[in-house]
């Protein structure tokens, strides 16, 4: 286990869930033709599904009710619908911006209308996270584990974009969501 996750853990505080099946994963990564971080995989089979600080949400691919594989089909299918016409994530090219297969896959939402996508690279390397921030129509690039990510996004640090420290740094809220 990576020393964001163990730390991550430690500041979430132990919670069990409901645990995925590897054909649940499976199907996830054949649909989307990439394999989603193991770290990300560990934290939605402890805790999801769940809303951080009254914001930030997580599906699991084991329930019905807010299911990771239904929600990421329709996000993707929502983000194809939209013209993007100005980019600055230097790794995005809005003439060849794409979601699903072979593009950006959901991760995560927030009430705020951020969203949170892995975005594959080629050969061995790790998977970039990028951030789509609604109020500025633009994506931010983050270049780490998915665990370093959201334990640094729950630290209260810029972790969506420029000045989006949210000034709550403290306990973190754990509101376990109806399966």
């Amino acid at each position: 286990m990576s020393r964001y996750l163990e730390s991550l853990f430690q500041m979430m505080g132990h919670y069990e869930n409901v645990p995925s099946r590897t054909e649940e994963w499976r199907e996830i990564e054949d649909e989307f033709a990439l394999n989603l971080p193991l770290d990300f995989k560990k934290f939605i089979e402890g805790y999801a599904p769940v809303e951080l600080n009254n914001r930030l949400r997580f599906k699991h691919p084991s329930t019905e009710r807010r299911n990771l594989l239904c929600w990421m089909r329709e996000t993707v299918e929502a983000f194809q619908e939209c013209e993007w016409e100005e980019i600055t994530a230097p790794s995005l090219d809005p003439k060849h911006l794409s979601f699903g297969n072979g593009g950006l896959v959901p991760l995560a939402s927030t009430n705020g209308g951020e969203y949170l996508f892995l975005l594959a690279r080629p050969g061995d390397a790790a998977p970039l996270l990028v951030v789509h921030v609604g109020d500025d129509d633009d994506f931010y690039e983050y270049d780490m584990s998915f665990a370093e990510w959201l334990y640094r996004y729950l630290a209260d640090e810029e972790m969506a974009g420029p000045n989006s420290s949210l000034g709550w740094a403290g306990p973190i809220q754990v509101h376990k969501l109806p399966t």
